[in-house]
């Protein structure tokens, strides 16, 4: 029985640790530039941020950069737009 308490308090215990931790690598906040070009060679657009606010003694970096793939521009929609009034 008592083991079964003490494996019952160790898991508690371990739940609630790596809640905490899961908490904490949110704790940066940034502000971000705009978006810049897509680069034909990556097929990717990047960004920098600015560190705005570090809670909880989280160690963040200064600035941070994010990519993300260029979206395709679609000229089917601005055709199907551009001919819909027609008959």
């Amino acid at each position: 029985m008592q083991h079964r308490g003490f494996l019952l308090l160790a898991l508690l215990a371990l739940l609630a640790l790596t809640s905490a931790v899961a908490k904490k690598k949110a704790d940066c906040k940034y502000k971000f530039e705009s978006w810049g070009a897509c680069d034909g060679g990556t097929g990717t657009k990047a960004r920098q941020g600015t560190l705005k606010k570090a809670r909880y003694n989280a160690q963040c970096q200064e600035t941070i950069r994010v990519t993300k793939p260029c979206t395709p521009k679609t000229k089917a929609k601005a055709k199907a737009k551009k001919g819909k009034g027609k008959d």
